[in-house]
């Protein structure tokens, strides 16, 4: 076994420059040195005698919980020439490394979550073990060895991942990627930083040559330039003998390259230079004005306390210059909008300048555009000026809560040892953590004025485009320094529009008497049901918090059918009038005032609408239970009395009609194909519907709670919950009159179908190909858990073959009509375009190997007890995705019991799911009988 070289320091590896850089001569607080912090000594660090180096530490929480990254002191700033973009192809390449025992596939199986990115200096590669056992842990660091030094450079698979890689490269929204490089490119122009062409990339991958992908390999994937980290509920020292067992062996390449010059170019200065910068939007035709503010990031490769203190004193007044944005921000014409402390383009300077950012709005005459630009920086100003104690106070208190985390769970701590590998970044042992702590509690109003003045100077890092503005309206340099000096030597108070909302008990009434019907009945599972006496429907289902973010967290999720009414009009004025209740005010307050009431007592109210319901989702802290029932009372008691609501409102309805996100951004034009007599919003109503008619039937349509059922989830006790919130639903209005109107119809044509839907500024293809078929009702638990089982085989199955030219192609399967039997499985994916009908050749072809080959016992057995893992974790415990109001809400509409699929599952997946079974359930559901393909292709030439 090679002897380990124990190690009291790390070399600072950044430039001298690179580390005082920014800081002005100032006084500081005695205890706030420059002097470099040691290492954590609590965490078992050294160096094998080849260079590879080792972090190793144990944390007590979670229990069996091990983070695993290994770090390789390479990124895209390495690549030479002929190799731009293989950097990220190698990443790639090792996270799906195939060879005998193929890594990936096995980590996965395991309930392991394997992870990679690519930086401009570094890579990093890392597992997640939820819960570790020493065939796991082995099984993770053979996984670090087979990134480290083990990659196979199979040309079929190195193909797969250039397709994935590319795909990875393209964008939903070719205008945004135009827009954010346009910015970027002009950010960086004055900072001597190296800006990479995309389409130079995209054209070395395109023209892929192996030989410079080796070679990167060769040069930078050696051990000493290589770190482990692992961090978790482990025991030191028998990790340290399988570090030392798997890469002691590892040899370094007899000529070593050197990074000094590529660190060089890595480091940047801001030099204090404003740039005055004007381009044309084709697209986006509004004159606006975006302000781009440049500072150091005080955050990033943190070496001593003094570096510590600009930290704290930066993000304080970030925070609170953010805060009272959002304050400035919430009225109907404000003087700049979308102000944003971290914009996207500070990636481009790899977290070593943090760059805000906010738009002003020119779109007035050229003649009031000095006076708006004026008003705009008077503005940003007063973000900074006269901070007061409690500002200060709320910040700190914020940031405390942010530090207490920083070194305390094992994702932050595998990080930062990543970083004081890297860059030599400082890891604190824990009386050095108090110490800063502390350092945080001294920090004063001052302290924290003088850090915010130098933000609020308009003349040094300060970049301004315009945008659309005609030469002859332009403000020269002249006139706009001639406005800086002017809002200068101006005092300036920070005066916001007044927010404050204050709602009276009186909004609650509430009648004496039993608010139930009959006695509350618990199932098997926990979930409650009680009817109350107007004739509502509670379920309560209370689970476990995942972290102390969502302690005493509710959920509520209301819904009720939507009804056709005589004629889709009046449907369609419905849901706007539903819809409308989120976006608007209430009573006598605007739309300002309740998102700051929201945002007060840490409440979240949305009125919306899903393809059948229309839906009430809320989420509150137990003791703002209150809160959130007199917000609720008086949004459908009283409609707001704002006319400026409407009208924006209105615009913003129109927007999005021609605006898409998100990866399904396209789904409608399916739904709309499939259904084309189902309910929707389009212009045309937008443009008919008065004020007058809208609130008309916003209290119409909330004065009746008729047919709706609540289901309440979170951390609670259901008891003590129910006596607390049945007198509120028990107050809901709900008519006496027999129902005469249907819930909305939409039957399923099984049939074949090819459909191409042409949208407009699109830059690449998407494909969505269904396979539908009729399964015997009705549909048992095994049944179901045999679908459930096939998705993830077929999505495998796919994602292997796809991702030769596709990111993120998938598919799956759900239910399209349980009651009738309908069951529809998947596929989506992206293209290049003129691709898409070879992708598409492939997906078929995938269909029919799936159909004919199935699953094996192998991947059965893995498959399942992943699914069990999972299982467990989703129906105990809740955190940002909670399974149980969808899970229920399903298993209503469908009139099924609940218990069911809970207390079957595990026992199904365990004992009574056959390989046999899962084959022909495969060639008996996933046929091509009804295939239905949808092409979703350009309109016209992208921007």
């Amino acid at each position: 076994m090679m002897a380990i070289k124990k190690c009291i320091s790390i070399a600072m590896i950044l430039i001298l420059k690179l580390h005082t850089w920014g800081l002005a001569a100032q006084s500081f607080p005695p205890q706030v040195t420059n002097d470099p912090i040691p290492l954590d000594n609590s965490v078992r660090y050294g160096t094998l005698d080849n260079g590879f180096t080792y972090y190793i530490k144990k944390t007590q929480e979670p229990k069996k919980e091990v983070y695993m990254k290994l770090a390789v002191k390479a990124g895209s700033f390495f690549e030479t020439r002929s190799q731009e973009g293989y950097a990220h192809l190698l990443e790639h390449v090792a996270l799906f490394n195939k060879n005998p025992t193929d890594f990936h596939a096995r980590v996965k199986y395991q309930g392991m979550i394997p992870r990679a990115q690519t930086g401009q200096v570094v890579t990093k590669y890392q597992i997640v073990i939820p819960d570790a056992n020493n065939e796991k842990i082995a099984l993770g660091l053979n996984a670090l060895k087979s990134w480290a030094a083990e990659i196979k450079f199979d040309q079929s698979q190195v193909a797969v991942q250039r397709g994935a890689v590319l795909g990875e490269m393209r964008t939903k929204n070719p205008y945004q990627q135009w827009l954010n490089k346009k910015y970027g490119e002009i950010l960086l122009q004055n900072v001597e930083f190296p800006i990479y062409s995309k389409e130079r990339l995209v054209k070395k991958l395109k023209h892929f040559n192996m030989g410079p992908l080796k070679k990167f390999y060769k040069d930078w994937y050696r051990p000493d330039r290589q770190a482990a980290i692992i961090v978790g509920d482990i025991n030191l020292d028998s990790i340290q003998i399988l570090i030392e067992k798997n890469f002691s062996d590892l040899n370094n390449p007899k000529n070593q390259k050197d990074d000094e010059d590529i660190i060089k170019r890595f480091a940047i200065e801001l030099k204090g230079n404003n740039q005055y910068v004007t381009f044309k939007d084709s697209i986006d035709p509004g004159r606006r004005l975006t302000m781009f503010i440049k500072e150091k990031n005080h955050d990033y490769n943190k070496i001593s306390k003094r570096d510590f203190y600009h930290m704290f004193l930066q993000k304080m007044v970030n925070y609170i210059a953010e805060k009272r944005s959002q304050k400035f921000q919430k009225q109907y014409d404000p003087p700049f909008s979308n102000y944003i402390n971290r914009h996207t383009t500070s990636n481009g300077f790899k977290e070593q300048v943090v760059v805000s950012a906010m738009e002003v709005n020119l779109d007035d005459h050229p003649t009031a555009i000095d006076k708006k630009i004026h008003a705009a920086l008077t503005a940003y100003k007063s973000l900074f000026s006269g901070i007061t104690d409690h500002e200060v106070h709320e910040a700190r208190k914020t940031l405390k809560s942010e530090f207490s985390m920083a070194y305390n769970n094992n994702v932050n701590l595998a990080e930062a040892y990543l970083d004081n590998f890297t860059q030599g970044s400082a890891v604190p042992s824990t009386k050095t953590q108090t110490e800063l702590y502390d350092l945080l509690s001294t920090i004063k109003v001052n302290e924290v004025q003088e850090f915010a003045d130098k933000k609020a100077s308009l003349l040094e890092n300060k970049d301004f485009i315009f945008i659309n503005i005609p030469k002859n309206s332009l403000p020269g340099t002249k006139k706009m320094i001639d406005l800086f000096e002017e809002v200068a030597n101006t005092p300036i108070a920070f005066n916001p529009p007044l927010l404050n909302m204050e709602l009276s008990d009186s909004i609650l009434k509430f009648s004496g008497g039993s608010n139930t019907k009959g006695d509350a009945s618990t199932n098997l599972i926990g979930v409650t049901r009680v009817k109350l006496t107007n004739g509502i429907e509670l379920w309560l289902k209370p689970s476990k918090p995942r972290s102390e973010v969502f302690k005493n967290q509710i959920e509520i999720l209301g819904f009720k059918p939507l009804v056709t009414g005589h004629n889709n009009k009046n449907i369609r004025s419905k849901i706007l009038a539903h819809s409308y209740a989120s976006y608007s005010g209430t009573g006598g307050f605007n739309k300002f005032q309740v998102a700051h009431y929201l945002e007060a007592h840490h409440l979240k109210l949305h009125f919306g609408t899903d393809e059948n319901d229309f839906v009430i989702e809320g989420t509150f802290k137990e003791k703002n239970l209150e809160d959130f029932f007199k917000l609720f009372f008086l949004k459908i008691e009283e409609p707001d009395k704002d006319t400026a609501a409407f009208t924006s409102w209105k615009e913003k309805e129109k927007a999005l009609l021609a605006i898409r996100g998100g990866s399904d951004f396209f789904r409608g034009k399916i739904k709309k194909i499939w259904y084309p007599d189902a309910p929707s919003v389009d212009k045309e109503i937008l443009d008919t519907i008065s004020r007058e008619l809208l609130l008309s039937e916003y209290k119409k349509h909330f004065s009746d709670f008729k047919n709706y059922t609540f289901i309440i989830s979170g951390d609670f006790t259901t008891d003590l919950l129910l006596k607390k919130v049945q007198k509120y639903f028990a107050a809901l209005p709900v008519s006496k009159k027999e129902d005469d109107l249907p819930p909305v119809s939409k039957a399923f044509s099984l049939r074949k179908r090819n459909d191409t839907i042409r949208l407009e500024r699109l830059n690449q293809a998407f494909a969505e190909v269904y396979y539908p078929v009729k399964i015997k009702t009705p549909v048992d638990s095994k049944s179901q858990v045999i679908l459930d089982i096939i998705n993830s085989g077929f999505n495998e199955q796919i994602n292997k073959r796809l991702r030769i030219g596709s990111y993120s192609p998938r598919a799956s399967g759900y239910w399209l009509d349980k009651k009738k039997g309908i069951y529809t499985f998947f596929i989506n994916f992206d293209s290049e375009l003129g691709n898409e009908q070879r992708m598409l050749d492939y997906a078929e072809e995938e269909v029919m190997k799936f159909q004919k080959t199935g699953v094996d016992q192998g991947w059965l057995d893995a498959t399942i007890n992943l699914k069990l893992n999972e299982y467990q974790r989703d129906i105990n415990s809740f955190g940002y995705f909670n399974f149980w109001p969808d899970y229920l809400k399903n298993a209503i509409k469908n009139k099924e019991n609940p218990e069911d699929w809970i207390l079957q599952y595990p026992s199904l997946l365990k004992n009574f799911i056959s390989l046999k079974e899962v084959n022909e359930a495969i060639q008996n559901y996933l046929i091509t009988a009804y295939q239905q393909t949808f092409l979703i292709l350009p309109k016209e030439t992208v921007y």
